[in-house]
């Protein structure tokens, strides 16, 4: 039941992402047809806003519904880690977010999927980056702790209670199925599958900590 619920899934999902196409293109037209009415392009540029979004949502959902392949190398996570911030500053600068990094001066090797790590840990960080509000300061702190590595990311948005943190990786216990509960989802999964542990702990004095453990 479960292997036809995911196949069933799997093409409805990629049924509805070609209707999404087909519509993204008559609003494409829309747009067009109406370049000199200012209200019309306004509601054009909504509309394919809008299907653009649904079509980023499917795609999660779509990754959700498959088996993740991990395909792990030796690297350095701390350089690995400064990596990722370093694609995601031009974003944090357009919200007046300051993203960084503590770590300790020597290496830290791990054996990691890059690619697939670089999507759970640009999940986390865009959604800290999205909460945290204009001119807060996100510091990424990198510890060895006994044989595992930590991995701490703050945001400084809201002080989420016990039941939100405790959802805080579960997308069908947020508000709103979106990029953002998807992407945590994701994340979740693709650090268990690197033998991690993923939790939300409440941050000091406002906001959340997201705490990994990574052990190879």
């Amino acid at each position: 039941m479960l292997r036809e619920t995911g196949r069933l899934t799997s093409r409805l999902i990629h049924d509805f992402k070609n209707q999404l196409g087909g519509m993204k293109l008559y609003a494409t037209f829309l747009k067009k047809r109406f370049a000199e009415n200012a209200e019309g392009v306004e509601v054009a540029e909504k509309i394919i806003q809008g299907l653009n979004e649904m079509a980023e949502q499917a795609a999660w959902v779509s990754k959700l519904t498959r088996p993740i392949e991990v395909r792990r190398e030796n690297g350095d996570l701390a350089q690995f880690v400064e990596m990722v911030l370093s694609s995601l500053k031009a974003q944090a600068a357009a919200k007046t977010v300051e993203i960084g990094m503590e770590t300790a001066s020597e290496p830290m090797p791990f054996r990691f999927d890059l690619q697939q790590m670089q999507v759970a840990l640009s999940s986390i960080l865009v959604r800290a980056i999205d909460v945290s509000p204009a001119g807060a300061e996100i510091r990424v702190r990198l510890r060895r702790a006994d044989e595992a590595i930590r991995i701490e990311i703050p945001d400084a948005g809201e002080t989420l209670d016990a039941e939100r943190l405790r959802g805080f990786f579960d997308f069908l216990t947020h508000e709103r199925l979106n990029r953002t509960s998807l992407g945590l989802a994701f994340a979740k999964r693709i650090l268990e599958l690197h033998g991690g542990e993923v939790v939300a702990l409440p941050g000091e004095p406002v906001g959340t900590v997201v705490e990994i453990l990574l052990r190879d």
